[in-house]
């Protein structure tokens, strides 16, 4: 039995208590129990979530113009959320689809185009005006009201205006951007943007309108949370969908020009809609080294989706300012498009789609001109295909056969650039190497065109021989280390591609112009997959590389401009940028280094756009685990004894054990890597160094390294979360 002790003051308390129930039960009450206290709200204050949803359940729009807003407020599990104050409201717009007629911006008379028309106007002056004007709960003392339960109801104190360019309609789809912003007791900041629309007519919901391109493609590249994500305005503008309301397509003001000083030298009419600024950004950004993509790939952004109702909108060939947005300097136009005196489109030329409407009998529009009649675009439709390999042991020669397509054409050795390339051997080539231990086993073999021949039925044959068939002298034929590769156990022999094929500057292939050093019409690299073969020529289907990161999550940001090539698989990338080869004997050429190297990125302002520490945005759920290295994965070389190029017989590559290669692939001194790290890697059986050796030249020589009995251990406490967790606040704000 447990005792209590109780102070005098408890003890007074509590006989004051039975006192008083007491005196009250023998009183003339007549004994009913009194009412029901109301019970207390079920759910969460907002200052104890991490996170917030918005729900719009209803709207409504007085007579006079004044918005109510009812919504719900949850966490991440979906349970209510209360204590929203007023200024939370981070940002409210509204509007309605309307005509292109109804602003005058419609470019071919009896086609006008649906456009999103803001109730929220703000005037610029000189006759220009934005939708941008939109409503905050910080200008309004009594607008919001918390229903305690996790709803709510908001009353605008803005009424419409639309500047008396267009009117209100009921009948019309009208929608509503709600912006949450607030922050929890821990100071994160919690932001959610979430939309409504209905036709308030006849209080129906409606599908969203002018669905064009999905929040979730540009956030690929934009990923929520990280540098380079979409957070404008104060960070509470946090989706492409929030940018349409406001950044209507009639936008437009004068924007000061000025000079490296910061003094004003003129003035230049700003188109201020969302298609014209993320195509003038992405342009500029493409230029500036930080969107790795030309931003003539329209299809980057505008991804076919048959959720997206809009999705081909950008084929229409009715809108000039789209246009413009991208074809407005001498660069970007004909040069008889372009008065160069005063610096602008040519008089009569200012409307682009009155011509370029094709397939509408005009030239070319915008999907012929960026695509169907487009050579770069054509790196898309063509590709090459393996179709056999074969092996002869007594020759020592390969014969690998390969079918290149352009649609449903396949396309003739005539076709194909025969021209050599500048760093030497040919600009057209296939590679060919074996796969062993999750690596490749030699350094990259470009198989070029002079090896080429045409094979059956519009074929190909490439036959590659043994460098020990080479002669004294004979210097006629490239000759390749087929032995080394086919003589390896369970090696899996590797083919892909770094074709050239010939267009006519349409979109169309024709018979390649080479006047022996050069070709006038080559066009992008081919795209390829990587092919993979047993000795005995058996296809082998999937890959033997455990696949660190997949080539889909490369082509979110990159697509087809990846430097090099045009292929499908990280494997077409590592069968050259692969473990046995280094840069010059000076550093690795792994590909982890390169792509890692690469992936630090700041965009013009000098703002961290996106870190090489952000691993699963590459790297997916788990690639990055060193975990899935295998025990007996290759070594990587990370330069050689004498600093110079590797030469079999002359010099040794130093090489690095594989998890400890995958760590400082990234992590170098001396920022990255110090004495103490390197003791505590080789302490846990990773091979780094040599004794003595600076940091700056990390690795031992192969020869040392075959007689080691490795055995890395890293991955036993670099588990996949603690990876996660060291590298997510390294290098920027987030």
């Amino acid at each position: 039995m447990k005792f209590f002790n109780l102070s005098a003051t408890s003890k007074a308390l509590l006989t004051a208590g039975v006192l008083s129930l007491a005196v009250s039960g023998c009183s003339g009450d007549d004994g009913k129990n009194g009412e029901d206290g109301k019970p207390g709200p079920v759910g969460s204050p907002i200052g104890e979530v991490s996170q917030v949803n918005a729900d719009i359940t209803s709207a409504s729009v007085s007579e006079d113009g004044f918005l109510t807003v009812n919504f719900n407020l949850s966490d991440a599990n979906g349970a209510a959320v209360f204590g929203l104050q007023q200024d939370g409201i981070g940002a409210v717009s509204f509007g309605r689809v309307g005509s292109e007629d109804e602003v005058g911006t419609t470019d071919l008379e009896g086609s006008p185009r649906d456009v999103w028309l803001s109730y929220f106007n703000k005037d610029k002056g000189e006759g220009y005006y934005t939708g941008s004007s939109y409503f905050q709960g910080k200008n309004c003392e009594d607008c919001l009201t918390d229903n305690g339960d996790g709803s709510y109801t908001l009353v605008l104190n803005k009424e419409i205006d639309t500047l008396e360019k267009y009117s209100y309609s009921a009948d019309a789809t009208t929608g509503i951007y709600l912006g949450v912003k607030s922050a929890n007791d821990a100071g994160s900041t919690l932001v959610n943007n979430t939309f409504y629309y209905w036709q308030p007519s006849s209080d129906t919901e409606q599908d969203k309108p002018k669905a064009v391109i999905a929040n979730e493609t540009c956030q690929s590249c934009h990923r929520p949370g990280q540098d380079g994500s979409l957070a404008m305005h104060g960070g509470k503008h946090v989706t492409l969908e929030s940018c349409t309301f406001c950044h209507a397509d009639y936008n437009s003001y004068m924007k000061d020009v000025k000079d490296e000083d910061g003094n004003v030298t003129g003035s230049v009419e700003f188109d201020g809609s969302i298609k014209a600024m993320a195509h003038d950004i992405h342009s500029h950004a493409y230029y500036n080294g930080v969107y790795p993509q030309s931003a003539s790939n329209c299809q980057t952004c505008h991804q076919a989706d048959e959720n997206v109702a809009m999705a081909d909108a950008w084929k229409a060939d009715l809108d000039t300012a789209t246009c413009m947005s991208c074809h407005n300097s001498p660069y970007a136009v004909p040069s008889w498009h372009w008065d160069s005196d005063k610096g602008q489109i040519a008089e009569g030329k200012e409307n682009c789609v009155s011509c370029h409407n094709d397939p509408n009998g005009g030239q070319r529009g915008a999907e012929s001109g960026h695509y169907l009649k487009n050579d770069n675009a054509q790196a898309a439709e063509t590709k090459v295909t393996f179709n056999s390999m074969t092996y002869n042991e007594a020759t020592e020669t390969i014969v690998a056969n390969m079918t290149v397509t352009n649609g449903d054409n396949t396309i003739t050795l005539a076709q194909i650039d025969p021209s050599p390339y500048k760093y030497g051997g040919f600009t057209s080539a296939i590679v060919f190497n074996g796969v062993v231990n999750d690596d490749f086993l030699v350094n990259y073999q470009k198989v070029g065109y002079n090896l080429f021949s045409a094979g059956a039925d519009g074929s190909i044959d490439v036959t590659i021989k043994d460098v020990s068939l080479m002669q004294d002298g004979d210097d006629s034929h490239d000759f390749f280390l087929v032995e080394d590769v086919m003589q390896t156990e369970d090696v899996k022999v590797a083919l892909s591609s770094q074709i050239h094929v010939c267009f006519d500057g349409k979109g169309t292939v024709e018979d390649c112009d080479f006047d022996g050093t050069t070709v006038s019409n080559s066009g992008p690299y081919a795209n390829s997959d990587t092919a993979y073969f047993e000795v005995d020529g058996t296809a082998v289907t999937t890959s033997p590389r455990v696949q660190h990161a997949e080539m889909a999550a490369c082509q979110q940001c990159h697509t087809t401009a990846i430097k090099h090539r045009f292929s499908n698989d990280m494997d077409g990338c590592a069968s050259c940028h692969n473990g046995t080869r280094d840069k010059k004997g000076t550093g690795s050429s792994n590909l982890a280094y390169i792509a890692h190297s690469k992936h630090y990125v700041y965009d013009s302002s000098g703002d961290l756009f996106f870190k090489k520490t952000e691993c699963q945005a590459c790297h997916g759920e788990d690639g990055f685990s060193l975990s899935k290295i295998k025990a007996d994965a290759a070594p990587v070389a990370f330069g050689t004894t004498d600093a110079q190029r590797y030469a079999k017989g002359t010099n040794e590559q130093l090489v690095v054990s594989p998890q400890t290669a995958a760590c400082v692939s990234c992590h170098q001194a001396p920022y990255g890597l110090n004495d103490a790290t390197a003791s505590h890697i080789q302490a846990m059986g990773g091979i780094l160094v040599q004794e003595g050796a600076e940091l700056t030249t990390l690795g031992v020589p192969a020869s040392t390294y075959e007689t080691l009995n490795v055995q890395e251990t890293c991955s036993t406490c670099h588990k996949d979360d603690s990876i996660l967790e060291a590298h997510s606040n390294w290098g920027s704000s987030h």
